[in-house]
C-alpha cells in the first residue's frame, strides 16, 4: 500500500521519516498496524492509489492548500501593515500640520498646490491643508 502524509508534521514509519506532501510504500506488515489504521482513520495519511481514484480531477492537495493559505495569510499582513504605516504617517503629518505656525502654513499649501489668500488666517490655512490631506 501506497500511502501520503497529507498532515504538516513528520510522521515516522518504521523508523522513516515520511515528510508532509510526501509518499512512501509501506509493507504488508504495516497495512494492519494500529497507528496505521488510526492515521488513516484520521486523514493524517491517504492510501495514495484509493485517493488518486477518487479525487482525479481535484488537482490540489491539503498540503498545497495550506501552503496556498499560509501565503495568503502572509500578503495579508504585509498590506495591514503597509496600510498602517502610511495611516501613521499620515497622522504624524497631521500633528505636524497642527503645530505649524502660520508663515510655515503658507509655504505648505503653497507646496501642495492649494490656493490661499494673504488675508486666511492660521485656522483657515489649517482647514484647508488638513482638508486636501483627507482626500
Amino acid at each position: 500500500m501506497k500511502v501520503t502524509n497529507k498532515s504538516r508534521k513528520i510522521i515516522a514509519i518504521n523508523g522513516e521519516p515520511l515528510l508532509p506532501g510526501t509518499d512512501m510504500e509501506l509493507p504488508e506488515s504495516f497495512q494492519d498496524h494500529p497507528s496505521i489504521i488510526d492515521y488513516l482513520k484520521k486523514g493524517i495519511l491517504v492510501d495514495s492509489e484509493k485517493a488518486a481514484a477518487s479525487s482525479a480531477g481535484n488537482g490540489i492537495s491539503d498540503f498545497e492548500r495550506a501552503k496556498i493559505a499560509e501565503e495568503a495569510v502572509s500578503r495579508y499582513k504585509e498590506e495591514q501593515a503597509a496600510i498602517a504605516a502610511a495611516q501613521a504617517e499620515k497622522e504624524a503629518e497631521i500633528k505636524a500640520v497642527q503645530s505649524m505656525k502660520k508663515p510655515e502654513l503658507l509655504t505648505k499649501a503653497a507646496g501642495m498646490g492649494l490656493e490661499v489668500k494673504d488675508d486666511d488666517t492660521v485656522e483657515i490655512l489649517k482647514e484647508k491643508i488638513l482638508a486636501a490631506l483627507d482626500k
